[in-house]
């Protein structure tokens, strides 16, 4: 078979024409399949293309089916596809089709991709003389290949080789009756995939993994605390009714069937040795959060006050009466602390965690304690098999770990360390992250960390949905410092669907963000220094309006992407920074102001005067359309309203194109003037057609009849 491969798909368009068929079951998507044969796999490539031997742990959950044009959809699937939302039980199903089928199960995440990565891989693992065999026996569908971690593959070797490996498949497999390999991605990394597959003429089966339903729900947690007896039994349907009644039916679909949850329910009852007690607690709790915060301060209160507390009291108590703070000794936050050295270092020692007050007589002795205790804690995984990684016992434990140190300014380095050194891994956040960043920091979120706290935010998007963050950082005033604030939102991809959208004030530590992916995002920040990537890691703009005062770029390759109708912006006050090698993908409404851009050749062509007032364009005018309404957002009256000096002197300031466009709203009668304040009319709004999500989105399709309406206006001035 010949193949021209096209990367000019386009993800918005794809997205757009989806649609799913739901409750789907892992046994009719699998029918007709039954074991392959096994060949005998090369050492070389053992590490990430093998057999799964050992029955791996898992529990079906639902599934969607998710189409896009008829024609596609109708003809036979080449590959098969699942996606899912973070953490959402990709590898666990992966494993388990490669176990119950003799499939050969090919981990991404560890391998780098380059050109020929799949011949080359196969020809390592069976030897060239049976490579012939090896893929006829694929085309048949007598063998099967799980390929896993495309998204940390994306990651570590960017987007295009990632597609140019799919590419290579599709060209070295022929079509048959039944696909014989099957990829698993998070929702965007699938998203893309499937794009470009339709933009291709590559036939796929989409697959959603969904969550769990109620007694798929119960059945994990049963098997997770490797008991089946009736009082066990009882206490899981106790427990499950209990969260039940404490939250709405909507919440209980996505929370009591999310697997990270799940875990740590599980964790919850094994460890409790007063379960009615544990399960009459859960009813002051309210909400999703409060939950998953109440399993994991349970857990760890448990850990110091019932195990290691009353432990050392009792063996060293006696022997040194002048010491009595015992309660001091492994508190939650010295857990936290010496669970993460232990997992990235191997690492016990007393010294990561020192106790004011200690007397030096009793250290060796709590060291010795640390040494026993530290390995079988409830949030490290534990195992038997010396070859299995230390890790945390799930997304969950490791998330709210996480959320906990990086907020805590003497613990910060810490997390940022576990954050660099699971980069290796391709290290994604769980959804669990950012609920525990937003309820510990109590809904204010630090510019250091926003990257973190929107990467978790995206692993909420299901197949359809399109995730996009809004991010406004003031100029520093003499006055005072700048004001900020970051927007987070999920857009629907079912109709019915309900737009998420939510608002945090930023904590300004310092005048710099940084991204290993801006994908989605829009930033307004004239005296920031926006970061893109990160060393060893492509980067990737891929529709997102960035404005700051220095764009970096801090890796090696820059890919961007700009679709419509959001198209990319880039305006770089001061200027364009770094040394990296720039592939446009996709060019639609690309623009890229900055004094320096004649500096990047392959930006040349993209080249826009930003500032020129004398054209005021449909950008130039969404983007101060969107600089002064976004204001008004962030107020909680009823009637949105700003003080009218900061509106003037700071959001417009000396910006001649904010100028007209503050103008015109007044003219229109959508700000208008109330004492000190400026206030919305939101009735006004909607006559022209502008809504805050278009706005923070800068969709300048939706916002073109407000644009018309201004040329109007300016043509009668």
């Amino acid at each position: 078979m010949s193949w021209t491969f096209n990367y000019n798909y386009n993800i918005c368009k794809h997205i757009k024409r989806m649609w799913e068929i739901k409750n789907m079951v892992l046994e009719g998507i699998m029918t007709g399949y039954s074991k392959c044969k096994k060949y005998e796999i090369g050492k070389d490539v053992i590490e990430y293309l093998h057999y799964v031997e050992k029955q791996p742990f898992y529990v079906a959950p639902q599934f969607s089916m998710i189409k896009t044009t008829a024609k596609l959809s109708s003809r036979n699937p080449q590959l098969v596809l699942f996606s899912a939302p973070g953490a959402t039980g990709k590898t666990a199903l992966a494993e388990h089709l490669a176990h119950t089928y003799n499939a050969l199960y090919w981990n991404l995440a560890k391998l780098k991709l380059g050109t020929n990565s799949f011949i080359g891989s196969v020809v390592k693992a069976v030897g060239a003389q049976r490579y012939s065999s090896f893929v006829s026996d694929l085309s048949n569908a007598d063998l099967m290949l799980i390929i896993d971690a495309l998204d940390e593959a994306e990651v570590i070797s960017g987007r295009k080789m990632l597609c140019s490996f799919v590419s290579e498949i599709c060209t070295s497999v022929e079509i048959s009756q039944r696909p014989s390999v099957f990829l698993l991605a998070r929702t965007e990394t699938a998203q893309v995939l499937a794009s470009y597959c339709a933009e291709n003429g590559i036939p796929i089966s989409h697959y959603e993994i969904g969550f769990f339903t109620e007694e798929a729900a119960k059945e994990f947690v049963e098997k997770k605390i490797s008991s089946s007896t009736p009082a066990d039994k009882d206490c899981v349907n106790q427990y499950y009714n209990a969260v039940k009644r404490s939250i709405t039916v909507e919440e209980s679909v996505s929370f009591l069937g999310y697997a990270p949850v799940l875990e740590a329910i599980s964790k919850h009852i094994k460890t409790s040795p007063n379960r009615a007690k544990l399960i009459s607690e859960l009813s002051s709790q309210t909400d999703c959060v409060s939950l998953i915060m109440k399993i994991m301060k349970d857990l760890l209160d448990r850990e110091q006050n019932e195990k290691v507390v009353p432990a050392i009291a009792s063996s060293l108590g006696a022997a040194h009466p002048e010491f009595t703070d015992w309660s001091s000794l492994y508190a939650p936050e010295e857990q936290l602390v010496r669970i993460v050295y232990y997992l990235i270092f191997n690492d016990t020692n007393y010294e990561n965690y020192t106790i004011p007050g200690l007397p030096p007589q009793i250290i060796d002795e709590y060291q010795a304690m640390l040494d026993t205790f530290l390995p079988q804690h409830p949030f490290i995984r534990s195992t038997s098999d010396e070859e299995t990684e230390r890790d945390f016992t799930g997304p969950a434990f490791r998330d709210y770990t996480l959320a906990e140190l990086i907020l805590k300014p003497s613990h910060a380095e810490l997390a940022y360390t576990y954050f660099e050194e699971s980069q290796s891994k391709s290290y994604f956040p769980s959804q669990i992250f950012y609920d525990c960043y937003t309820c510990i920091s109590e809904g204010i979120v630090n510019t250091d960390h926003i990257s973190f706290v929107y990467d978790s935010f995206r692993a909420k998007a299901a197949a359809a949905d399109r995730p996009y963050m809004h991010c406004s950082i003031l100029p520093q005033s003499a006055e005072k410092d700048s004001e900020a604030y970051v927007s987070f939102n999920m857009i629907p991809g079912n109709k019915d669907g309900k737009n998420e959208e939510v608002y945090y004030d930023v904590f300004v530590n310092k005048r710099e963000l940084t991204f290993s992916q801006a994908m989605n995002i829009s930033i307004e920040a004239n005296d920031c220094v926006v970061n893109i990537g990160r060393a060893g890691v492509d980067g990737l703009i891929s529709n997102s309006a960035i404005e700051c005062k220095e764009l970096h770029f801090a890796t090696g390759n820059v890919a961007i992407e700009s679709f419509n109708p959001d198209g990319c912006l880039l305006v770089a006050h001061d200027s364009i920074t770094g040394t990296p090698s720039i592939e446009i993908v996709h060019a639609d409404s690309l623009r890229v102001s900055a004094p320096n851009t004649s500096e990047y050749y392959r930006l040349v062509p993209y080249k826009y005067s930003f500032e020129d007032a004398s054209s005021i364009d449909a950008t130039k005018f969404s983007h101060a359309l969107r600089s002064i309404l976004m204001e008004f957002r962030t107020d909680k009256k009823d009637t949105l309203a700003k003080n009218a000096e900061k509106i003037e002197y700071v959001t417009v300031g000396g910006s001649d194109i904010k100028r007209k466009v503050l103008e015109y709203l007044k003219a229109i009668s959508i700000i208008y003037q109330e004492v000190r304040l400026y206030k919305v009319n939101e009735d006004k709004m909607r006559e022209k057609g502008i809504n805050f999500t278009a706005l923070s989105r800068m969709d300048i399709a939706q916002l073109s009849t407000a644009y018309n309406d201004f040329c109007e206006w300016q043509r009668a001035q």
